[in-house]
């Protein structure tokens, strides 16, 4: 009989045991799925764009004067600068390039300070709105007037784009919060998952269920796995349970009041592997041609070689016209560049495919010199005769006649260009000089280069040589540019003549904004 007591004694004793054991464990672990969705304002903030400057003056630009330098200097105005760049250009309708002034010039300066207009939302501080399901609060977005201003440096045309970190922040709809992060951490290889179920054992008997579609996974390409808390609705109790039993694994609360650049920040500082920064100068990708391209903050590994890692530039978009070419996105990426434009009212901002109707790249042969300079001047509507005969001695006048065969003889009303690819005797040359005739001379152990400047010389076609820059910027673009070295043939189109397999799709930018064509040889 009392073997049978204490018998059912224990099995009461331990049933309340495991009854108390299981509520308090779903009262504490599952409870982030149950709490009401609650909205938590941002406090009173005023973000400040700078609206216009009165007045103007004249000033002359001296000796190593550059436009940024006489922004600081004499307008006092060191920060927020883009606007006034804007309004000195158009105070200087003759300025056909801001970067480019000179010693000397005469231009026209704003006077005054700059009138600071400031746009906001007010809701009361510390309180809390509770949001039924059916009637979802979107979190407390910021109205922007302007687009960003921005800082400029004094290393580079583009440097002077760079933009400075604004005070206010971005905060995304959530939906459009959950796709901007769940691109980003595509674009680094990982994963992210919103739908389903995600099980972590506890021990034999036990484990953790997680509904991604309240909490959802980032699995990082160094194995680093987060868990988002994304109404910040869990207790430490849970988060102790998943960084007590796995290392590699994280629990991050997320506000709603949490700006995307915060959250990014929380999932990425989780792990030893990836950084993200502010951009600090611009990226200079490629070698033919160089592009040089801004961006606001940037996610890369810490320690890796730069390249065999990807590293993603992120910029704010806050009108379509800020977005950049897809070409030059094109470019960055396979350049180890991932460039990630984002909109604080929409979210991802990407540019539509951009198809440029091109010809085929016109290549200019370089086996002989000869060749060569038939095929250039063939693109350039210069026609002429080939291995035509030019008459050095006549049997009238000296007893003998006596032709030599020439590569090209255009003929121009009543004086004729001659081109040779080969050296002839002097006397040869003065009798066809005297004859009133114009004589060029190629060679095959000259570089194309050299051959191309001789035959444009000689046909009196503007060229220029060097090192060519095209700024978007100047043509009213988002900031980047690029360049390389070339030839510039100047026609009714601007030509440039590489030596190097030229991008497509910048060739076709080229195109579409400079009227630009390429040429290769």
């Amino acid at each position: 009989m009392k073997k049978t007591f204490w018998r059912v004694f224990i099995f009461c004793l331990l049933s309340s045991v495991v009854l108390f054991y299981s509520q308090a464990l779903s009262s504490e672990d599952t409870a982030q799925l149950t709490f009401r969705k609650t909205a938590i304002p941002k406090k009173n903030f005023q973000p400040y764009t700078v609206s216009e400057l009165a007045g103007s003056r004249t000033y002359q630009v001296k000796k190593g004067d550059s436009l940024i330098r006489i922004v600081h200097r004499e307008l006092h105005i060191t920060t927020n600068t883009q606007k006034t760049m804007l309004l000195i250009k158009s105070l200087n309708p003759d300025m056909k390039n801001a970067h480019k002034i000179f010693a000397g010039q005469m231009i026209r300066l704003p006077e005054g300070q700059p009138a600071v207009k400031a746009i906001g939302v007010n809701i009361a501080p510390n309180k809390e709105i509770l949001v039924s399901k059916q009637k979802p609060v979107q979190p407390v977005k910021i109205v922007e007037e302007k687009v960003p201003v921005v800082s400029p440096q004094e290393q580079s045309p583009i440097q002077e784009t760079m933009v400075s970190e604004t005070k206010q922040s971005i905060i995304l709809p959530p939906a459009a919060r959950l796709a901007v992060i769940k691109h980003i951490i595509a674009q680094m290889n990982g994963s992210m998952i919103t739908s389903g179920n995600y099980y972590l054992p506890i021990s034999r008997t036990e484990q953790l269920t997680i509904d991604c579609s309240i909490i959802p996974v980032v699995e990082l390409e160094d194995r680093t796995t987060i868990f988002l808390d994304l109404k910040n609705r869990s207790n430490n109790h849970l988060k102790n349970m998943i960084s007590d039993h796995w290392s590699n694994y994280h629990l991050v609360k997320i506000d709603d009041k949490d700006d995307i650049i915060i959250i990014l920040k929380k999932i990425f500082n989780t792990s030893n592997t990836y950084e993200i920064t502010k951009a600090q100068k611009p990226f200079s990708l490629g070698s033919l041609p160089v592009l040089e391209v801004i961006v606001d903050w940037v996610i890369a590994k810490k320690t890796v070689k730069k390249s065999s890692t990807k590293t993603q530039g992120l910029r704010f978009i806050y009108e379509n016209k800020d977005l950049l070419p897809k070409a030059i996105v094109n470019y960055a990426r396979q350049h180890s560049l991932i460039i990630t434009e984002i909109s604080p009212e929409k979210g991802l901002a990407v540019k539509p495919e951009e198809i440029y109707s091109l010809p085929s790249m016109t290549i200019l042969p370089t086996s002989s010199a000869k060749d060569f300079s038939r095929a250039l001047l063939s693109y350039l509507n210069i026609s002429g005769e080939t291995d035509a005969n030019v008459r050095v001695f006549n049997i009238a006048e000296d007893g003998f006649n006596l032709s030599i065969k020439t590569d090209i003889i255009v003929t121009r009303g009543d004086s004729k260009t001659i081109l040779f690819s080969r050296n002839l005797p002097p006397q040869f040359i003065n009798i066809l000089q005297k004859a009133g005739n114009k004589l060029i001379f190629i060679s095959d152990q000259d570089e194309p280069s050299k051959n191309m400047e001789k035959i444009l010389r000689g046909f009196n076609v503007a060229f220029t040589s060097g090192y060519f820059t095209f700024s978007g910027l100047d043509k009213n673009q988002p900031p980047y540019n690029f360049g390389f070295s070339g030839t510039k043939i100047k026609t009714d189109k601007d030509i440039y003549v590489v030596n190097f397999d030229f991008n497509q799709e910048l060739r076709g930018l080229m195109q579409k904004i400079w009227s630009a064509n390429i040429v290769r040889y």
